[in-house]
């Protein structure tokens, strides 16, 4: 699966979590602020700095995901790997 695949399939799996994901620029922003998961009124969003590589957007939307209950939910064999691989070593793998 190539980059743009994975990131897709990432992206698939956050909304059927209910994590809505927004692309910002976050790099301009004084204080200082990161992309992360956060809730507002209930609902979850995953803000994502516009300015990072797709490998970069890949490794944190990862590590969001992974943190998940994912129980129930079918994955990709290849997306499961990678959040399984994340789980256990804290790396993408």
């Amino acid at each position: 699966m190539n980059p743009e695949q994975l990131y897709e399939e990432l992206e698939n799996l956050a909304g059927h979590l209910g994590v809505s994901i927004r692309q910002e620029n976050l790099s301009d922003l004084k204080p200082v602020a990161k992309s992360g998961l956060c809730k507002v009124k209930g609902r979850y969003y995953y803000i994502m700095d516009s300015s990072t590589t797709l490998d970069e957007k890949i490794r944190l939307l990862t590590e969001c995901l992974s943190q998940m209950d994912l129980e129930g939910v079918y994955l990709l064999p290849a997306i499961r790997n990678v959040l399984e691989a994340v789980r256990k070593n804290g790396v993408q793998g």
